[in-house]
């Protein structure tokens, strides 16, 4: 029996594009996506202001070679000599002087090794404090791509199942007509009916968890997430990356190296405590009358320490702070080792993944053939429902397939580019 039927008109795909994104243009982009969760990152924002605080330091450690000026006024009784706890120095300290006494007081170190290498030391814990603020975005950034990716996928996917419940619903539309002309047994009818089911299941999960992405996705820019939407893996330019190296520094290492640094920079600053250290001291004001000898107005002099033996202290000292610039040192070579293997890893992942898409495009366009030629053979009762059902169930799982391995691509290319240093656009 000859039957003019209409031709089923589901999964006609062009490429991909029945499954990817329906306007891309209006999606969160991942540079967006990145520069959000940087601006609204606490950790990031807590390493910008550690960077600021060791950025102070070295001003604070510069101070010791600037002169102080204090302002000291005393008044004391009983025996003479016995206030010197108070803390004031200069003329108004002196054991010589009898009633109130005020002036000013001024101390500047001349020569002082030890707080000169804390200057070094400081300014490297500086750059160790601005290399770990790359190192909290580093952090941001692939948790976002992360996040990003896990969204896409979901889009992605929920797309994916989207199409095959019209698909799906198309074939269903056409076997009841078929069984309302008594044409096929009622039994396709429920069986088809019941994978229309599966179908919209499918999509319910898939969107399930695509609005579960979307509210972490907000956790991450501070956006609605009513407001957001992701493109399909399938929409995202891949990023381009070398299988050798992308010529950038990755901010772990690069902060490792600030730390060893810093650790070789300490070693001198406990040097410095077994060298000596010249200093000035002068005062100058006014009291009320002096004992023993003539009164005087000003004083004023210079003093030279040299460390000769603190019970080892220095020694050990030294021999600490060259241990932890040894083991520094170690730190930043094991560091560069597991960058080196997770760049290896990412290789992997990679090639892995093109050569999958390859084989998936294949199968793709073999998948959609098989499902064509099941529909037509259905049509001229020359085939089963069972066919164009797998034929159906075959291009979903290809359509899968695809999008995953595409995210699992995208976030390995993107990954490497961060792991090297390099901006994700």
């Amino acid at each position: 029996m000859k039957t003019k039927s209409i031709l089923f008109a589901f999964l006609t795909l062009n490429g991909m594009a029945l499954i990817s994104s329906v306007d891309a243009s209006a999606a969160l982009t991942l540079s967006q996506m990145v520069d959000r969760a940087e601006q609204t990152s606490p950790d990031l924002r807590a390493a910008m202001s550690r960077a600021e605080s060791a950025r102070a330091s070295i001003s604070i450690a510069k101070a010791a070679f600037l002169p102080t000026l204090g302002l000291e006024a005393i008044s004391s009784y009983g025996f003479p000599g016995s206030s010197r706890d108070l803390g004031i120095s200069g003329l108004m300290g002196s054991s010589f002087r009898s009633g109130p006494a005020a002036g000013l007081v001024s101390d500047l170190t001349l020569v002082d090794f030890g707080r000169q290498a804390d200057i070094e030391a400081t300014k490297q814990t500086l750059k160790a404090a601005e290399a770990q603020v790359q190192v909290a975005r580093f952090q941001v950034d692939q948790s976002a791509l992360q996040t990003y990716i896990d969204a896409s996928r979901a889009r992605g996917q929920r797309d994916a199942a989207h199409q095959v419940v019209d698909d799906t619903k198309g074939v269903e539309k056409e076997v009841v007509r078929f069984v309302r002309t008594g044409q096929r047994s009622v039994v396709e009818r429920l069986l088809v009916h019941d994978q229309t089911t599966e179908a919209e299941m499918n999509e319910a999960a898939f969107g399930a968890r695509y609005r579960a992405a979307l509210e972490r996705v907000s956790l991450w820019t501070g956006l609605p997430a009513a407001q957001l939407d992701m493109p399909s893996p399938l929409d995202i330019a891949p990023p381009s990356v070398s299988s050798t190296s992308l010529g950038g520094v990755n901010p772990l290492i690069a902060r490792a190296a600030a730390e060893a640094l810093a650790a070789q920079a300490e070693i001198k600053v406990a040097q410095g405590q077994a060298l000596p250290k010249i200093t000035a001291t002068a005062s100058a004001g006014e009291m009320s009358r002096s004992r023993v000898v003539n009164k005087e107005n000003y004083s004023g002099g210079f003093g030279l320490v040299f460390p000769l033996f603190e019970g080892f202290r220095v020694k050990e000292l030294v021999n600490q702070a060259k241990s932890e610039a040894a083991a520094r040192n170690d730190d930043l070579l094991a560091l560069q080792l597991q960058i080196n293997e997770l760049n290896a890893r990412y290789d992997e992942t990679i090639a892995a993944a093109q050569v999958k898409l390859d084989y998936l495009n294949q199968e793709l366009s073999v998948a959609r053939d098989a499902l064509k030629l099941a529909k037509r053979r259905y049509e001229l009762f020359s085939g089963t429902l069972v066919d164009v059902r797998e034929a159906l169930r075959n291009l979903q799982r290809i359509q899968t397939q695809f999008i995953d391995v595409t995210a699992d691509h995208l976030l390995a290319l993107a990954s490497k580019r961060l792991l090297n240093g390099q901006p994700l656009n």
